[in-house]
């Protein structure tokens, strides 16, 4: 990570009054809060999103009064179990986790059972019958077909109709999946203005997204929109739209449009600048704090009134944008 980004990541912490010197654990002191420690384990930090809500999650924790036991698995599913594994081994009170992997973190979940330890997963959802506590994630399904209806809405108003490529995450992550899902509802409930022409899978691995975007654009020339399940695949989207000299603004002749996902700061700002027509954005700091309360609830007994405590997030387009952007975690970060 550069320092020019280190910077402005602590810049929008220190805007929405999450990193040190915002705030004490004064009040959790006055409180007679129990001092308490938390095992945090997350997948990487290879996203702005991740940096935000990674750093939200340890400030708030100690704005509780709680000690943070990090480890990171480096996008290994395997190590991460074993950090887990470990966590559980030093006694901490609860677990924190952005997992690697939907179904191999079970592992690890049956783990924390076990031990009488409670899980909660942050942003990756699990789906079968082993479960984590709770679960802290984005409305991931109803976020994607909502961002894609309200382009829908626009286009109609337009006049205009789409050929789309759709662009799909590793389905071993439940996000990828349900966002999939979502997509795939608004494509069927707007058929005057969708035609999908084909999917293209990326695992996540942005040379895989490159050479499939590529190979989509060449086998279907009359594509004019790309649908990402995530602001962080807008680096191979714009090297494939520069190579075919269509990496050009809303109303340039050359313009492609884009619908995207998640809120990171990439595609939040390529929305502002006109190059992206509408984004999915979760809430990075909501998701930490409701994380670290539930964590501390769930150590004190009291249980969740769903597996599942959603961040419907906000869905940001080229209309509202001067209304819901500033709401949206990435805001301070834009130029």
């Amino acid at each position: 990570m550069s320092e020019k980004w280190g910077l402005k990541l602590a810049a929008v912490g220190l805007a929405m009054g999450f990193f040190a010197g915002c705030g004490s654990n004064s009040q959790s002191d006055e409180e007679g809060t129990k001092s308490i420690t938390l095992g945090l384990s997350y997948d990487s930090l290879e996203s702005a999103w991740l940096v935000v809500n990674h750093a939200a999650v340890i400030e708030e924790a100690k704005k509780r009064g709680a000690e943070i036991i990090s480890v990171m698995a480096e996008g290994d599913a395997a190590k991460q179990n074993v950090q887990i594994e470990n966590l559980i081994a030093r006694r901490v009170d609860a677990i924190l986790c952005f997992p690697k992997d939907s179904s191999a973190i079970v592992k690890s979940i049956k783990q924390c059972r076990a031990a009488g330890v409670p899980i909660v997963m942050i942003n990756r959802s699990v789906s079968g019958p082993i479960l984590p506590d709770v679960q802290i994630v984005a409305n991931n399904k109803a976020m994607a077909r909502e961002v894609l209806n309200a382009f829908a809405d626009i286009a109609r108003r337009e006049g205009k109709t789409y050929q789309v490529v759709l662009l799909v995450g590793n389905l071993s992550d439940e996000n990828a999946v349900l966002r999939k899902a979502g997509h795939h509802e608004a494509l069927a409930q707007n058929p005057d203005v969708f035609n999908l022409l084909a999917e293209v899978p990326t695992e996540w691995n942005l040379d895989t997204a490159l050479k499939g975007l590529q190979n989509a654009l060449q086998a279907n020339p009359e594509a004019n929109l790309i649908v990402t399940p995530s602001d962080y695949l807008w680096p191979p989207i714009r090297s494939v739209l520069e190579q075919q000299g269509r990496w050009a603004k809303i109303g340039e002749p050359d313009h492609f449009p884009v619908v995207s996902f998640d809120g990171d700061e990439l595609g939040m700002q390529y929305l502002k600048d006109g190059y992206n027509w509408a984004d999915a954005a979760q809430d990075a700091f909501l998701e930490a704090r409701l994380a670290v309360e539930w964590a501390h609830k769930l150590i004190q007994d009291e249980a969740p009134p769903e597996n599942i405590i959603f961040d419907e997030g906000q869905i940001v387009t080229t209309e509202n944008f001067s209304e819901v952007a500033p709401a949206v975690w990435s805001y301070p970060l834009l130029r």
